[in-house]
């Protein structure tokens, strides 16, 4: 009978280890015994080190400077307006494939407006909008 390994742990041995392991049945176990008891122990201290982690983070804030956090807000906003602009534009192009009829009369109104209000130059924006937005 050929015997099962419990686990599939898989070790790299040169020739003349392998050789030997494949031979002499009392050091192939001393080998899988060696490799089992470094498994458990690498998946132990991976066990501990993610409850620690997850202790830390929920239990505990970490700290944070103002300016780090302006910063991280200011970003998220520039974000946040760079995709309204980006939805806006993307769905303006689908209408031009989905309605071309009104797209073409959307457009020229658009452009007008833009037109207009450049002519004027008495455009407010309000919350940090663009001409584009």
């Amino acid at each position: 009978m050929q015997t099962v390994p419990g686990t599939n742990v898989y070790i790299h041995v040169n020739n003349d280890e392998s050789d030997r392991i494949m031979i002499d049945p009392a050091y192939k176990l001393e080998r899988l015994k060696e490799v089992n008891e470094k498994i458990y122990a690498f998946q132990e201290a991976y066990r501990l080190v993610d409850d620690q982690m997850k202790d830390l983070t929920y239990r505990t804030k970490i700290p944070f400077a103002r300016d780090m956090y302006e910063s991280w807000y200011n970003i998220e906003k520039s974000i946040m307006r760079f995709d309204r602009v980006f939805n806006k534009v993307e769905k303006f192009d689908a209408r031009a494939m989905t309605d071309p009829l009104n797209h073409e009369r959307r457009e020229k109104r658009m452009l007008d407006g833009r037109r207009e209000r450049w002519n004027k130059n008495y455009t407010y924006f309000f919350g940090d909008l663009t001409e584009e937005e």
